[in-house]
């Protein structure tokens, strides 16, 4: 689970709930910076902080340390359920890492051209930049993150 980000999963949801970050810092009795810096971390807080923000924001915790809060959301609002979005199955990955690689190669031939580049090593110099931003992009991109947690609230629990 090293692609998992609760901060950023937390300031989607806030987004999503349409309140400001003023709002969930006042709500949880802390600084608006403190706050900020909880969305900034990728690490999670402690769990008593976690019920408490779920509790201010009107979710579940579960709904905090997991990515497929949103896929839940759009299926329960749509009256849709047990169906997921957003996510790319395996032929999707090749099929969008085929797309980049692509993209890449359109990109390298058209800055070559645009930049009037004759030298065959700069275009080859140029190409491997292009490919090497399409790889970083499908590596960060394309993300399997599974939690699946049941209750209501969370408990922390001495092992």
């Amino acid at each position: 689970m090293k692609n998992f980000n609760f901060g950023e999963n937390l300031r989607m949801i806030r987004i999503y709930k349409n309140v400001c970050q003023e709002g969930m810092a006042s709500g949880l009795k802390i600084s608006q910076a403190s706050y900020s810096r909880i969305e900034g971390s990728r690490d999670l807080p402690e769990v008593q902080q976690i019920n408490k923000i779920a509790e201010t924001l009107g979710v579940k915790p579960k709904d905090l340390l997991s990515a497929s809060w949103y896929a839940e959301a759009v299926n329960s609002s749509s009256g849709k359920t047990k169906e997921s979005v957003a996510i790319i199955s395996h032929k999707g990955q090749i099929a969008y890492g085929f797309l980049l690689a692509i993209a890449a190669w359109d990109s390298t031939f058209g800055a070559a051209a645009g930049a009037e580049l004759e030298s065959k090593d700069a275009i080859v110099f140029t190409g491997c930049i292009f490919f090497l931003v399409a790889f970083f992009l499908y590596y960060f991109t394309v993300k399997e993150a599974k939690l699946d947690l049941d209750d209501d609230t969370l408990r922390a629990e001495k092992g």
